[in-house]
């Protein structure tokens, strides 16, 4: 499964509501109960029942910058999505549970032991599988891997999505053959599956940094394996198309085609009732949602999400280096008018999504919310402010200390309403307790590679989509070293239970450990959670093998349409 957490973005509630919802508390009106989600809702048929050929249409948010999912500017949730559906090496199939079986077309077996104190895994890659390329899955392809993602070379490291795991191995060596392949991990490694899922490129992009960094053009297929390969990449008209593969040694996929095209989030519910696309994926606003069940044939599958919205601070430099006004900050942030706002019309009340925890989504084992004292506190705000020396002069709005106006710019994207929505409540949450927010608009293109991954803003909201395994990416995230921790603020006994939780092999003390760490992420005040997300997947109702996935995953060859 993905190491990378995806960064969705999408429209939700008008800011004309917000008053209305503050008051009534609930994103239905009139009640507030609980309702029950599914562990996943995706249709499951077996590939017999289904009928060969279709199309399945699918949006995505913006055309790839780099299809490398390892480097930092191809960690985005559409590069994830089609690695994980249609073109990437997948050596496990994983269950509603998180639990996993192998996916023989890559894998033929597996064998985990503790040796001497150190997880040892022992994998027989299927010697059919190749890249597009024609070259073997082999060994090699994992070994270059590592060297680029340990954290030995400056030169990649810099350009990694995350570290996590390839730091924690010791060595991978051919065993028999170029297909046996044995990883020997530092310590023990409870999460080994994760990192030996197969998110993997080919030997020949990890040969330098250069090769690292330049798969930048969609129509070079060299490097994609499985059961369909892209027949067209036009970065003009936006889009992606996939077809069967020729070279894929499986069973052949159902489908005949599958189209990725760029549609911007605000038209997804248009597109889909117009049948112009076949999937609304994450459905994150009542309208949309609405929409949606205009068309005939829709059905919208739910299920609980992995997807969580935060509020991110860069304490690089600045004023917001400061922890203590962090802190104080955070306290002034209405995180329930802002889910309410963001979840307004749809099914599941935005209360029940709320989220205290930056590593376990509420329906996971091990949630528990670690907020303390940093929840909503408009006074206690007022005083942790003017305790630092940010006063209030007389007649004005805004704090100042030492002749410096307590002013923070918000990245924002004017047209994404999750953004804009977030972005004003932010604002008058932050007036009413003396804090200018300033709008530093921006566009999709840039939000990401051009000002959130290179730290240029100082406050911004966006999501993260996590995985089966909420404990194996915490430094991808927190860490000190990581592109990925976009707050740039770590701290030592953070990183001190990151190295503990990464080895602990029992369960339980591996989640105490983990609420441990995340009371420490809350009390960095940098990246605050709002909420998780429901997903709500519009498709086809004779798509089979398609939705709302949650921790599930299916061969990609068995995505298909049941007869009408």
């Amino acid at each position: 499964m993905m190491i990378n957490r995806r960064l969705f973005l999408g429209g939700t509630a008008s800011l004309a509501a917000l008053a209305a919802l503050a008051a009534c508390g609930s994103s239905k009106p009139g009640s507030d109960s609980p309702v029950a989600l599914t562990a996943s809702d995706i249709n499951p048929q077996d590939r017999s029942a289904l009928q060969k050929g279709g199309e399945l249409r699918i949006p995505i948010s913006a055309m790839i910058p780099n299809y490398n999912p390892l480097h930092l500017d191809g960690n985005v949730g559409d590069n994830g999505s089609i690695l994980q559906y249609f073109v990437g090496v997948q050596n496990w199939i994983y269950a509603e549970d998180a639990s996993f079986t192998v996916r023989t077309e890559f894998c033929l077996d597996y064998n985990a032991e503790e040796k001497d104190g150190k997880t040892v895994v022992t994998m027989h890659l299927n010697p059919k599988a190749k890249w597009n390329s024609g070259e073997p899955i082999q060994v090699a392809d994992y070994q270059g891997v590592w060297k680029a993602c340990n954290g030995d070379d400056p030169t990649f490291t810099e350009m990694v999505a995350s570290t996590d795991g390839w730091n924690s191995i010791e060595s991978i060596e051919q065993g028999a053959d170029q297909f046996e392949m044995i990883t020997t991990f530092k310590s023990t490694f409870p999460d080994w599956s994760n990192i030996l899922s197969g998110f993997i490129v080919p030997a020949a992009l990890t040969k330098d940094a250069s090769a690292f960094a330049s798969w930048t053009d969609g129509s070079v297929t060299a490097h994609w394996t499985g059961p369909f390969i892209v027949t067209a990449a036009d970065s003009t008209g936006q889009f992606l198309t996939l077809e069967r593969n020729p070279g894929w040694w499986g069973e052949e996929a159902l489908l005949d085609k599958v189209t990725l095209k760029v549609i911007d989030t605000s038209q997804i519910g248009t597109a889909f009732a117009n049948n112009e696309i076949d999937v609304a994926n994450s459905i994150i606003d009542a309208s949309t949602y609405q929409q949606c069940q205009k068309r005939a044939d829709a059905v919208i599958r739910q299920a609980y999400g992995t997807q969580w919205r935060h509020y991110t601070m860069n304490g690089s430099s600045g004023i917001l280096a400061d922890q203590k006004l962090r802190q104080a900050l955070v306290k002034g942030i209405d995180r329930l008018t802002v889910a309410q706002a963001d979840l307004q019309g749809l099914p599941v009340p935005a209360s029940q999504l709320l989220l205290g925890n930056h590593l376990f989504m509420p329906q996971q084992k091990g949630y528990q919310d670690n907020s303390g004292d940093l929840t909503f506190n408009k006074d206690q705000a007022i005083k942790e402010l003017e305790e630092l020396g940010w006063v209030l002069p007389e007649g004005k709005e805004f704090r100042e200390k030492d002749g410096q106006t307590l002013s923070i710019k918000y990245l924002r994207l004017p047209d994404t309403a999750t953004s804009a929505t977030e972005g004003k409540i932010l604002q008058a949450n932050m007036k009413d307790i003396g804090v200018e927010i300033v709008m530093d608009d921006t566009n999709d293109d840039d939000f990401f590679p051009e000002r959130v991954s290179p730290g240029k803003f100082e406050i911004v909201t966006y999501a993260w989509i996590g995985t089966p395994y909420p404990l194996a990416n915490i430094g991808q995230l927190f860490g000190k070293d990581s592109a990925s921790n976009r707050s740039h603020v770590w701290s030592e006994a953070l990183e001190d239970l990151i190295s503990k939780i990464a080895v602990e092999p029992d369960p339980d003390k591996r989640i105490e450990l983990a609420n441990q760490a995340d009371k420490e992420i809350w009390n960095l005040a940098a990246i605050i959670p709002i909420y998780s997300r429901a997903d709500y997947n519009a498709v086809p109702k004779t798509l089979a093998n398609f939705g709302s996935f949650g921790l599930s995953t299916v061969g990609y060859e068995n995505i298909g349409y049941m007869p009408q």
